[in-house]
């Protein structure tokens, strides 16, 4: 659910964006071998597909197994950024960045900007924090650096303007 409901100027048709600047440190993830990378994130690196089959947009199987083990670690990022819960899903979209940095000096040089649009970001996005927080191995390589959270008015109707509800 993406856009909030309600009577009042801040509801009907609004969305919040909580945007997020996340470095990477790519020297030392460059260090891990492959299969550990994919195992991380979840996904195949080659494709972006699941690590349990198919395509990039595919749904990865969180019950597959190799083994005794389950093929999406409980540590996979993948894993850990689901729910089951249809009330806390998000509409997400990250940008990679690169910027010039001193010489020498790789801090905040390269990761992702993550905009991540809910209709209530402590019942939506929070949730979903905890849990990488709590045991995502993608902690290992990212650190955010700069966050923030933006209320987005409905669209104007016809003939009116954005935002004229709130004056």
């Amino acid at each position: 659910m993406v856009y909030r409901t309600g009577s009042d100027a801040f509801g009907d048709g609004s969305t919040t964006l909580v945007l997020r600047r996340i470095f990477m440190d790519l020297d030392s993830w460059d260090e891990v071998d492959r299969s550990a990378r994919e195992d991380a994130v979840g996904r195949r690196l080659s494709t972006g597909g699941p690590v349990t089959g198919g395509k990039e947009h595919a749904e990865p199987d969180f019950e597959a197994k190799q083994g005794l083990v389950t093929k999406v670690a409980d540590f996979a990022h993948v894993r850990r950024a689901r729910t089951g819960d249809d009330a806390q899903r998000i509409f997400r979209r990250a940008y990679n960045y690169a910027a010039p940095g001193a010489a020498g000096d790789s801090t905040d040089r390269a990761g992702l900007l993550f905009a991540a649009y809910q209709a209530d970001p402590v019942k939506q996005f929070h949730p979903i924090q905890a849990r990488l927080a709590e045991l995502d191995m993608m902690n290992e390589w990212t650190h955010p650096v700069g966050s923030a959270v933006f209320w987005i008015p409905p669209a104007a109707q016809a003939g009116g303007s954005i935002g004229e509800g709130l004056f």
